[in-house]
């Protein structure tokens, strides 16, 4: 039998860790940026989970690429790119598919699927023929740890919206080892990874590693407080947050704001993280790139002046990231006292 065939666009840290561990049971297309497509065309690709899992795949078994036309024929395209980067990514490749062509978000924020689909529509104007754009949702960190190796760093499970079309994606993921849960209400999950990558700016203003991070009540105060402000809005907008944790999204908050032996006990069975585990905007803030705190803080606070919502919390967040965005590598690192005062807590 022919094995399923996976083109992953935007390929960086998730990109590379999906295709790593697709790579032993599909054939699998890497489109990224040079300098990490020659690296892994010299010294091969590999990629490590939270249960010390590695694998290593040889360069002659991935097709490394860095044109959008390397999608042709694939029977799936996994869109990894930076949200802000969807539309373009999307017309580039839109050229090389088929009517009959699934392309599946593994993107942060809720907006990713309408926008590829969107992107489609100038080049297949009839929705009958138009390719197949689902919602995925990656709920863990990965992170670069040398030059081809990138490594999860936070536990989670992958999850992507139920359609006949994707079967043959489940079935070469689960032959390789990389479980992918089928989720009727996609709507639902990415609200709920929404709540917990709000943590992404909280953490890049800090500069400090996750686990550090989130031994700071302080700034788990400041987290909560966006937390409650999205949860505000989601009632508004009639979504019920899919549970991305042991506990409800609505006791979120509270945990969070409790005392740190406390959070420490209540969180250590269903959330693993690193030592070395960063935001991906933490990573971007200290290269000097944009970030996608549109997607985040940004998407509740779009959201909550369209229905009538306050989000100060959100809102000032937002500011900040901005100022650290125009200062580059060199901006300000707060410590979670000094970001609880910033944001009116």
């Amino acid at each position: 039998m022919r094995r399923t065939r996976v083109a992953i666009m935007g390929a960086g840290s998730i990109g590379c860790h999906l295709g790593g561990w697709l790579a032993s049971s599909a054939e699998v297309t890497l489109i990224g940026r040079a300098p990490t497509i020659d690296a892994i065309e010299e010294q091969g690709l590999t990629v490590s989970d939270l249960k010390g899992h590695r694998r290593t795949v040889p360069p002659e078994r991935l097709t490394l690429a860095t044109e959008a036309s390397a999608v042709v024929d694939a029977d799936y395209v996994l869109m990894t790119t930076k949200s802000s980067g969807t539309s373009r990514a999307t017309r580039q490749i839109a050229p090389y598919l088929d009517h009959d062509s699934v392309i599946i978000s593994f993107q942060n924020g809720l907006r990713a699927a309408s926008m590829i689909d969107e992107a489609l529509g100038s080049a297949f104007p009839s929705r009958a023929s138009r390719p197949l754009a689902l919602s995925g949702m990656v709920p863990f960190n990965v992170v670069r740890v040398d030059e081809t190796h990138w490594a999860q760093t936070v536990s989670g499970r992958l999850r992507v919206k139920d359609h006949p079309r994707i079967d043959p994606l489940i079935r070469a993921a689960h032959g390789a080892g990389l479980r992918i849960e089928i989720e009727p209400d996609m709507r639902a999950v990415l609200f709920g990874k929404l709540l917990l990558n709000l943590n992404n700016a909280v953490n890049a203003l800090t500069g400090e590693p996750l686990a550090v991070q989130l031994r700071d009540r302080d700034c788990r105060t400041v987290l909560a407080a966006c937390q409650d402000e999205a949860l505000a809005l989601a009632r508004r907008l009639g979504v019920n947050p899919a549970r991305m944790t042991p506990l409800p999204p609505a006791l979120v908050p509270a945990v969070l704001r409790s005392p740190t032996p406390l959070f420490t006990s209540l969180s250590r069975a269903s959330l693993k993280v690193t030592p070395q585990a960063r935001s991906s905007m933490a990573d971007d803030l200290s290269a000097g790139r944009p970030t996608e705190i549109d997607e985040m803080q940004g998407a509740i606070v779009t959201l909550g002046r369209t229905h009538g919502t306050a989000t100060p919390v959100c809102s000032r967040v937002v500011d900040l990231v901005r100022e650290a965005e125009e200062a580059g590598a060199d901006h300000r690192r707060w410590t979670g006292a000094q970001l609880r005062a910033a944001v009116g807590l």
